[in-house]
């Protein structure tokens, strides 16, 4: 009888290891356990509030070039710029917003966006101003308001998104420039002199919009990938 519960015994433990799918080697030695696969390591990505700033301010320091007046930053165009370049950087490459139209509220009259992926905020901004149809986007003298996305990679690499929204009654006109300085007279002559000249009225000041020249793209600039302009009116 006890040998009948010794050989139960071995093979209730038998059974045991086949359910949990590792089988003892003969003499009692321990099974090599497999090696677990290599985890996947994920980009690490973070948010960047100061580079979304220096994309505005370079943005409005472009249009004031210009004459064209300042936008203003909407929180609504923040959040849909940063959950669609969330997206780009999901997908690991950049694309315009299908439902753009559809995630901004209010009574906006037109909409537009550019989007990039690059290392540096001069490198991306050179390439939007190089091309036509992003340079028309950001000096479209109908827009309002901007809201800038940017995600950081890991390795330096920048995504963002930039939309714009025109409001109704359209954008404020720029500030007139200074008034000309009050002509200057000429102090009078002594009494029994000849009669006191006044000097010729300043001449009217003179504004001059040019457009700053587009310097050849070199091939760190063309590394920041851009799609064509995409635009959405009611």
């Amino acid at each position: 009888m006890p040998r009948r519960a010794a050989v139960a015994r071995r093979a209730a433990v038998a059974l045991a290891l086949a359910a949990v799918g590792v089988a003892a080697p003969a003499g009692g030695a321990s099974a090599p356990v497999p090696a677990a696969p290599p985890a996947v390591v994920a980009p690490a990505v973070a948010a960047s509030p100061a580079i979304e700033s220096q994309f505005v301010a370079r943005i409005n320091s472009l249009r004031a070039g210009q004459g064209l007046s300042q936008l203003t930053v909407s929180g609504e165009l923040t959040g849909v710029a940063r959950r669609w370049t969330d997206q780009m950087v999901a997908a690991g490459q950049i694309s315009h917003n299908p439902n753009l139209g559809s995630q901004v509220g209010g009574a906006w009259t037109k909409l537009g966006e550019n989007v990039g992926v690059g290392y540096d905020v001069d490198g991306l901004m050179q390439a939007f101003i190089n091309s036509p149809s992003h340079y028309r986007n950001l000096v479209d003298p109908a827009w309002t308001h901007v809201g800038v996305g940017v995600r950081v990679l890991g390795d330096g690499t920048i995504y963002t998104t930039h939309n714009f929204m025109a409001l109704p009654g359209g954008a404020p006109p720029p500030p007139p420039p200074p008034p000309p300085p009050p002509p200057t007279t000429a102090p009078g002559p002594p009494p029994g002199g000849t009669a006191p000249t006044t000097a010729p009225p300043a001449p009217e000041p003179t504004t001059t919009t040019t457009e700053p020249p587009r310097p050849e793209p070199t091939p760190e600039r063309v590394a920041a990938v851009l799609d064509p302009l995409r635009s959405l009116e009611e």
